[in-house]
């Protein structure tokens, strides 16, 4: 028996073929671009991601060798935020809002004057920022009234794919839990919130747990057999952190891809007093998260590949390598501290524990002298001194961490891995199985069909440790004193509300 995971991330989007044991037998992979209308905005065309997962679908089957008919489920896991409408039928009215869009900023003014902060985080577990989809929403009914009152329902990426499988509107809670709509003490939509904000919660789909069997798939345009269970699954964090074993007290983990993403492990909902991180449903259904995010980490480093990295994408290109690779590679060359290089990588703008929609990515001390393997060097600390931030948070309300459990395309670096053990003064581990996210998709596939009887203890069995990263007390004193100079540095500019006079400038 087997499983298929549907991860639809900010870049692309992946089909996994699991056996029960946790083992891919065949993957594949397609990548998308976003659009970017104006230099905040940011969108995708939806019906790229149905025609992009149909292409894996095809392809990973095709690889596996496996019969259509020996898989017995799938589940989907997704880029968060991200919100589309579509008609009664499932097709786009305009373009997806992807979670990265910083457009809605006078929507967000516009929720704090009506519901206000305290309201919205006892609530949803949220801050007010651009980065949640009710402000998406909101901004379709203040700007293009016409497509929202002809949207029969507004969705987040993986019930889009639901229903172009199945005809169904559905959602889980742990994608709801980041729409600013949920009720995550409740487990229901609040009509309060809806109501002020007079969003119509009849265009929203319906929620339901993690994991659920929600029927057969009745589409002829995928290459999965018709029998295939159709099972909820989750949004891409909750999914990793399920992917890694985050099943207990005390389990925390960091995803770094397009940003980076910690979760902790919460048996009940848990509020930060100053608001500055957040609570989720996990994927497992019962639990929820501790929640920090930071937007551009991985994406920082791509855009210095696609802008500066030319020398290693054609090193890659002709040896058939990863251009990632060549460029960690040449920051190990690099001393710490980037020979006196520091980046802050809010390119757009700060998520926690700031949430300041107006900061921007700074690069500071640049000389004559620096040199490339010292800017991509700088982005790898910079990345860590985010992450150093937001676990001072988790510590100062109680989540104590052991270890860290790190997941995605970063973790893929030694080196990486490395600075960001040395800067939080903190064991990190990496997992035998990389893919966190498909896999959490995958365990909640096969639950949901019956294949475990316990999500938790599936994921337990299923993680196991490949690498560990212990740090260098030397190195971690000398990183405290840069990680210090660059917080300074950021409320500095911040306090004299130099962030916003810039974005007035440029945006009004």
């Amino acid at each position: 028996m087997f499983v298929a995971a549907l991860d639809l991330g900010t870049t692309g989007c992946r089909t996994y073929i699991f056996d029960i044991s946790g083992t891919i037998l065949a993957w594949d992979y397609r990548e998308w671009a976003s659009h970017y209308p104006k230099p905040s905005y940011v969108e995708q065309n939806a019906d790229i991601w149905w025609k992009s997962i149909k292409e894996t679908i095809d392809s990973a089957l095709k690889k596996s060798g496996i019969d259509s008919t020996e898989i017995v489920s799938l589940s989907i896991t997704n880029q968060r935020e991200t919100i589309v409408p579509v008609d009664k039928e499932g097709n786009p009215l305009h373009n997806a809002l992807v979670w990265q869009d910083r457009r809605t900023t006078d929507q967000v003014e516009f929720i704090k004057q009506k519901v206000g902060i305290d309201k919205i985080y006892k609530t949803t577990g949220l801050t007010i920022d651009p980065y949640f989809s009710a402000t998406k929403i909101l901004w379709f009914k203040d700007n293009k009234p016409e497509i929202y009152n002809k949207t029969h329902k507004f969705l987040l990426v993986s019930d889009f794919i639901i229903n172009k499988l199945t005809g169904k509107f559905y959602s889980d809670f742990s994608n709801l839990s980041r729409t600013m709509l949920f009720d995550i003490n409740n487990l229901r939509y609040s009509e309060d919130i809806a109501s002020k904000l007079e969003i119509d919660l009849d265009k929203m789909p319906e929620p339901v747990e993690s994991g659920v069997d929600i029927g057969e798939i009745v589409t002829d345009e995928t290459s999965f057999d018709k029998k295939t269970l159709v099972i909820t699954g989750a949004g891409d964090q909750q999914s990793a952190a399920l992917g890694v074993g985050v099943s207990k007290a005390g389990d925390i983990k960091c995803t770094t891809g397009t940003g980076s993403f910690i979760l902790a492990y919460l048996k009940e909902p848990k509020l930060d007093p100053e608001k500055r991180v957040l609570c989720s449903c996990h994927a497992i259904p019962g639990a929820w998260v501790q929640e920090a995010s930071v937007f551009t980490t991985g994406a920082v480093l791509r855009w210095f590949r696609d802008q500066v990295g030319q020398v290693e994408c054609q090193q890659a290109e002709e040896e058939g390598a990863d251009p990632y690779d060549y460029m960690t590679a040449l920051a190990n060359e690099s001393s710490s501290g980037a020979n006196g290089l520091l980046m802050i990588p809010h390119l757009v703008g700060a998520g926690a524990p700031h949430w300041n929609p107006y900061s921007k990515g700074i690069l500071f001390g640049l000389s004559l002298g620096h040199e490339r393997k010292d800017l991509y060097r700088s982005i790898l600390e910079g990345v860590a001194f985010e992450i150093k931030k937001n676990i001072e948070v988790f510590k100062s309300i109680g989540i104590e961490p052991l270890q860290l459990k790190l997941t995605g395309g970063g973790a893929r670096s030694d080196l990486w891995n490395q600075i960001i053990a040395d800067v939080l003064n903190i064991v990190c581990v990496r997992n035998v199985i990389e893919e966190a996210t498909s896999l959490g998709a995958a365990i909640l596939a096969a639950s949901g069909a019956g294949l475990f009887p316990d999500i938790s203890e599936a994921a337990e069995n299923i993680c196991k440790v490949e690498k560990k990263y212990f740090p260098d007390e030397n190195q971690n004193k000398f990183y405290n004193k840069i990680y210090d100079f660059s917080y300074k540095l950021y409320n500095l500019i911040n306090q004299q509300k130099y962030f916003k006079t810039f974005d007035d400038i440029f945006n009004k």
